[in-house]
This record gives C-alpha cells, sequence and structure tokens, in this order.
C-alpha cells in the first residue's frame, strides 16, 4: 500500500505497527468498556462503547462511576470495584476481576465481567488505574434459561421433583423459625394408566397440562409452590396456610379437577370422567414436639393420598394440626 499524502494520515504499513496503533484508536474499535481513571478519581478516558453496555456515553458514564457499582450481598470483589471508581482504591489492594452488577441508563442492573489493572509510570510509580467492563448479558441470560430449565417439568412448566423438595424443606426451616402454618396437598389423578392406553401419549400430555394449568390459578401467591412430582402426581406447598385454607383448597381442587370434564372411561367409582385423589397435611409450626424436618409433613399427605386412593379414589384426606413425637 502507498503512502497517505496527507501527512496527518498513517500508511497502512504504518497503521499495522504499535506506533500507528495508538491506544484510543484500538479501544474506539473495541466493544468493551475501557476507564482510565486516576487514583484520586480523575476520569482520562472512557471509550466509546459505554453507550452501547450502559446507555450513557462517555462524558455522561464518567459522573456516574461513583454510583455504578451495586452493593447488595456483601461482595469484596464489588466493593473493590466501587472504591476504584470512587477515587477511593488502594494500588496495594487486590484488583478486581469479577461478574457484577451495575447499574445502567436502562433502569434494570446490568451483568458484566470486569478486569481492573494498575498502569505504573517509568519509575514503577502506580498512577492509574484501567478498568474494563465486557458485557455478558447474553450469557447469564443463557444461563438462567439453563438454570430455570433444570427446575422445571419440561411438560407442564411447573416445578420438578428436586425443586418442590428444596423449597419444602426451605419454607418449612422458615415456618420452624416464626413458628407458623404449613400446608402441603398432594394430588394423584385416579387411574390415569388406564387414560394413556386408552388415548395415547398426546392425549396424556394434554391432560396433564390441563390439569397444572388448574392448580397455577388455584395457588397464586407468590409464595406458593406447585410442582409434578411424578407421572401423574401434583403437589403443592402453602406456607403460612391454616388448616381451613388447605381444606378449602384441597375441595377446590377436587371439583375444579372433575370440572375439566376430560374424559376417562374406566375412571374411579365406574364414572367415566378424570378425577384424582387428594390429600393434604396442615402442620402447625409453633407447637410443642412438631419435627425439625419437612419429610413428616411430606409423608402424612402422601398418606391420605394413599387412603384416599384405597377407598376407590374421587375423594380429599386430610389431616390437620398434628405433631409427631
Amino acid at each position: 500500500m502507498v503512502s497517505d499524502s496527507n501527512s496527518d494520515r498513517f500508511s497502512g504499513k504504518d497503521l499495522l505497527s504499535a506506533s500507528g496503533l495508538g491506544f484510543q484508536a484500538l479501544t474506539d474499535l473495541s466493544k468493551d468498556v475501557v476507564v482510565l481513571i486516576a487514583l484520586d478519581g480523575a476520569v482520562s478516558y472512557v471509550s466509546p462503547a459505554s453507550q452501547q453496555i450502559f446507555g450513557w456515553d462517555a462524558e455522561s458514564f464518567s459522573t456516574h462511576l461513583s454510583d455504578l457499582v451495586y452493593l447488595g450481598d456483601p461482595n469484596s470483589e464489588a466493593e473493590a470495584l466501587h472504591r476504584i471508581l470512587s477515587g477511593k482504591g488502594d494500588p496495594a489492594a487486590p484488583l478486581p476481576q469479577a461478574d457484577l452488577q451495575l447499574r445502567s441508563a436502562f433502569g434494570p442492573l446490568i451483568w458484566a465481567e470486569v478486569n481492573a489493572h494498575l498502569l505504573k509510570d517509568a519509575a514503577n510509580a502506580p498512577v492509574a488505574f484501567a478498568v474494563f467492563f465486557r458485557s455478558i448479558a447474553k450469557r447469564k441470560e443463557l444461563e438462567s434459561l439453563l438454570e430455570a430449565a433444570s427446575q422445571t417439568d419440561p411438560l407442564t412448566g411447573l416445578c420438578n421433583r428436586r425443586t418442590f423438595e428444596e423449597n419444602l424443606k426451605r419454607e418449612w426451616a422458615v415456618a420452624m423459625r416464626e413458628k407458623t402454618h404449613t400446608s402441603l396437598i398432594k394430588v394423584s389423578l385416579d387411574r390415569f394408566e388406564s387414560f394413556v392406553e386408552q388415548f395415547g401419549e398426546t392425549a396424556a400430555e394434554e391432560c396433564l397440562s390441563k390439569v397444572a394449568k388448574t392448580l397455577k390459578e388455584t395457588a397464586r401467591r407468590p409464595a406458593d409452590i406447585v410442582a409434578r412430582t411424578a407421572t401423574s402426581e401434583f403437589s403443592l406447598l402453602l406456607p403460612r396456610t391454616h388448616e381451613m385454607g388447605a381444606e378449602t383448597i384441597s375441595a377446590y381442587i377436587h371439583v375444579a379437577i372433575q370440572d375439566l370434564a376430560i374424559p376417562n372411561p374406566h375412571g374411579s367409582a365406574g364414572g367415566e370422567t378424570l378425577t384424582a385423589s387428594v390429600g393434604a397435611a396442615c402442620a402447625v409450626a409453633e407447637q410443642t414436639g412438631v419435627s425439625e424436618s419437612s419429610e413428616f409433613i411430606l409423608a402424612a399427605a402422601e398418606n391420605c393420598v394413599f387412603l384416599a386412593r384405597q377407598e376407590g379414589g374421587n375423594r380429599v384426606k386430610t389431616v390437620m394440626d398434628f405433631l409427631t413425637r
């Protein structure tokens, strides 16, 4: 490539040299945000990518550095970055290298990979920090989707058995600490195997989806957990729900599943509509002698379902205000 006649421009050969490719020329082209900040907090450079990642242009971004970091739970990396951006960074302290949540002009917090470096002069004295921000929003979105997939039943979108049991342990610990009621309801579809044999897998999946939708519409409180815990079994965890509430909800579920009017020629008690055996248990954590393990309330609800099925299905069995010793 020939040299450009304009002395203020580089030839192609010059552009490939280290001197031709200046720091700012490179960072201006980068999708990462680069910030040069003196030890006292004076900002000497912000790369243009700040507009795309944070929603602020370079000038505006420099005015938001001191409140950029979200300081929620204790996080030494976030705290170290906050000190640097606020002009209080310690050159002798460990430099933040982490994935952090940061504020933005868009409103919601955003995720960024942060890497800070200490710059020194020719005498090896620290003079500034160079902080690099790289958006990891897509990666975090994928991680969130994968996490959700591991916690939910793919057919119904409800929690799976593992997630349900984890939530049960957590909520039971809360109930013990706060001395509150906890209710657990088990729902088992009667003679579902015959339904599958009669109508096939596709109809079975549609049936399960309709039941799941009904249960989700029943347990609407944010703390309520609805899960598919076996092929044709569902579980509802109702924190801070007293015995009357558990009995009412159980009775409603029993009727609501019948009202779906899903044909099942081999239904319970000679009926031809899909029905369910429902078992409910309510434990009162403030009573003396109640177990510290959540297993007993789970077993109690399962026993209620077993008794309902033994009696022909299509009924509700409950045990309320019970203790184990």
